[in-house]
């Protein structure tokens, strides 16, 4: 029996290991089929998400060509620059000549050509502004315009088709956006070797230096990180001077000095080859960086903010001297254009003199403000010219509106019952008639909407939407007999060159507008570039001379408001020979408008305190001086003084004697800068 069965069961195994070869053989396939459909997948990917980025990328170049801030893009707005709410084939022909057939091109390329019939690939394209987000990534902030891209490609099967599965599907998708991305740091200084500062008689200093301390003394009141520190810069601290010793564009060995107390930042990063005086500076070695994106200004490539008028101009409001008092009560003070007027006999016309508007009393801007009668006057005791569109002057938002103050502010704050109230708005400081003048100044307790914010715009006489243009009949042609009559508004200095009064006893709380991504605010979309922004001075108040609109006289390199550089004292790009600077003894002949000390603010003596919240911005080769008292830039929170929550970009900073100081917490209203990126 046992010689039988052995005979019998002969080639058993054989039959076995045929038939786990067969499931052996259908497992190999389908883990070939399925790492081929990866490979191809991943190829898929890669093809969308450079195509969605291509297409954002180039969005982005055809928006910022046209002058437009990035934010602001609507669809509809920029030639070439497409809006498609629903998904169209690349193969269609629908998206010729606009930025999405640079996406789709790009997918080409990179292996998906979606024309060719026997490649078995597909690529669909849609696009929006940001009136809808993408589909694909929900609950994305901060964005303007975004790309979604999907590749198809059907693979066929090889072992899987045993089973019947002749052909896959792979597919993925890519979706870009322009999106605003927060800058990092509380402090850039963005002056160079060769950038200086200059006194009122033409004296140069501190060339080639951000931070200068060393005339400062310790602020004792506040602890910054594990010190005491004049600067406090909890988001760090960005310097973009390469100087390392005196001499060839360096006023010093140390491109910072932090002074007395010190400078703090939670990191320090500098222009190659730049050092700090170490023992005044923490950290007290700078990480060098190669010169970038991070050392220039960080409001490159987009316009000056645009003011938020009609082209024809807004209601216009004379004062005798510039003299607006309350008296009495409080004024309220609706969104129109102010200056001041004099008059060669008490019957003759008002003649526009330039001047600056003295603002006393207990004084409120806002667009609730009744709308001057004709016959009649403004509030206050001016005279009214109504606006060319609606007769009124109220004729531009009422949520975000503009004031525009010929000459600069005064808020001298005569009589012991004073303060000043701005809302919501954009408040433009048109230049000063003086040489040595202020655009704004204030000695009274000043306050503003929290919020959408104020932007606060300090400029001259020119800044766009100001002066006729070839489509615009500019703001100033709504001032009477201002036509040979109003002077040439110069740059002019924030808190006044002299340093015994500039914001002297000044309890300063002012906030940056906020972005229209949050509910509440009311701040136009168009204006999300800066948002943040709580003063703004004019790009063009420079000791250097950045890039103006193409064909600006006087300039003949100019190519488009975009924040580079075109003319610096140490050799830049596009030519050698710094901008004119007009003194007491020199004509205005420079474009600019540019004085030497008018690229200062300045805060001094008397317990001055500015607290603002947001985002300074100086242009390269302006700086923020500090001086004497207890003057700081500081914030109160229930009565106590604590850091502001801002971030500071200027040329330079220089803390000169008393307890000065510059006192950063992390901001709330960071920059934010609007980029192509991949969000999915």
């Amino acid at each position: 029996m046992t010689s039988k069965r052995r005979k019998t069961s002969g080639g058993q195994a054989l039959v076995m290991v045929t038939l786990s070869l067969i499931a052996m053989a259908g497992l190999m396939g389908l883990a070939v089929d399925l790492g081929w459909s990866y490979f191809v997948q991943k190829e898929a990917q890669a093809a969308a998400d450079g195509a969605a980025l291509a297409a954002a990328q180039e969005a982005v170049l055809s928006i910022r060509a046209k002058g437009i801030a990035p934010s602001a893009f609507t669809c509809g707005l920029v030639m070439g620059v497409y809006c498609q709410t629903t998904p169209v084939g690349c193969s269609s022909g629908n998206v010729s000549n606009t930025n999405l057939e640079n996406g789709c091109l790009y997918a080409k390329t990179n292996g998906f050509d979606y024309n060719n019939g026997s490649s078995r690939q597909n690529v669909t394209i849609q696009s929006n502004d940001h009136s809808t987000l993408p589909p694909t990534a929900p609950g994305i902030n901060n964005i303007s315009y975004w790309v979604t891209v999907r590749t198809v490609q059907t693979v066929p099967q090889l072992f899987s088709a045993v089973l019947g599965n002749t052909l896959g599907t792979v597919s993925a998708i890519g979706t870009a956006g322009i999106v605003g991305v927060v800058a990092p740091g509380s402090f850039y200084g963005m002056n160079r070797r060769g950038d200086c500062l200059y006194k009122s008689d033409g004296t140069q200093y501190d060339c080639g230096m951000d931070i200068d301390g060393s005339q400062g003394q310790s602020q004792q009141s506040l602890q910054c990180g594990t010190q005491v520190a004049d600067v406090c810069a909890p988001a760090g601290i960005i310097l973009a001077s390469d100087c390392s010793s005196s001499g060839n564009g360096c006023s010093n060995a140390y491109g910072g000095d932090g002074g007395n107390a010190g400078a703090w930042g939670s990191s320090l990063t500098m222009m190659q080859g730049g050092t700090v005086k170490a023992n005044t500076f923490t950290p007290s070695t700078p990480t060098p960086a190669p010169d970038g994106p991070l050392f220039q200004d960080q409001y490159a490539n987009i316009p000056q903010p645009p003011l938020q008028v009609p082209s024809s101009p807004i209601g216009a409001c004379g004062y005798d001297h510039g003299n607006i008092s309350a008296n009495s009560g409080t004024l309220t003070l609706g969104p129109y254009q102010y200056y001041s007027y004099t008059r060669a006999t008490p019957t003759s016309p008002p003649i526009p003199d330039g001047g600056v508007l003295k603002v006393s009393g207990n004084v409120v801007f806002s667009p609730t403000a009744p709308v001057p009668t004709v016959p009649g006057g403004c509030p206050g005791g001016g005279i009214y010219t109504p606006g060319a569109t609606s007769g009124t002057g109220t004729d531009h938002s009422t949520a975000f509106p503009t004031y525009i103050f010929w000459g600069g502010m005064n808020a001298n704050g005569n009589g012991n019952n004073n303060s000043l109230y701005f809302g919501a708005g954009q408040y433009v400081m048109a230049g000063t008639n003086s040489l040595t003048g202020l655009v704004f100044n204030a000695q009274t307790p000043v306050s503003g909407d929290q919020t959408t914010g104020t932007m606060f715009i300090f400029t001259d006489g020119s800044y766009p939407g100001l002066q006729p243009t070839s489509t615009s009949s500019g703001q100033i042609s709504g001032i009477p007999n201002q036509s040979g009559n109003m002077p040439t508004l110069l740059q002019g200095s924030v808190g006044g060159p002299d340093p015994n009064i500039a914001f002297k006893g000044t309890q300063l709380d002012l906030y940056g507008v906020v972005g229209s991504n949050n509910a509440s605010s009311a701040l136009p979309p168009k204006l999300n570039d800066y948002s943040g922004i709580v003063w703004w001075q004019d790009r063009r108040n420079s000791t250097v001379e950045y890039n103006e609109a193409q064909g600006s006289p006087g300039c003949p390199l100019c190519t488009a408001d975009d924040g580079s550089v075109l003319y610096c004292a140490n050799g830049c790009p596009g030519g050698t020979v710094p901008p004119a600077l007009i003194n007491q003894s020199t004509p205005a002949s420079s474009a600019n408008h540019v004085t030497y000390i008018s690229p200062q603010i300045g805060i001094s003596p008397g317990q001055g305190r500015v607290g603002l919240q947001g985002v300074i911005y100086q242009p390269r080769g302006a700086w923020l001086y500090v001086n004497a008292g207890n003057s700081s830039f500081a914030c109160t929170v229930a009565g106590q003084t604590q850091q502001c929550p801002l971030e500071v970009v200027t040329g330079a900073l220089v803390l000169d004697h008393g307890t000065t100081g510059l006192l950063l917490s992390g901001p709330t209203l960071p920059i934010i800068r609007y980029k192509a990126a991949l969000i999915q």
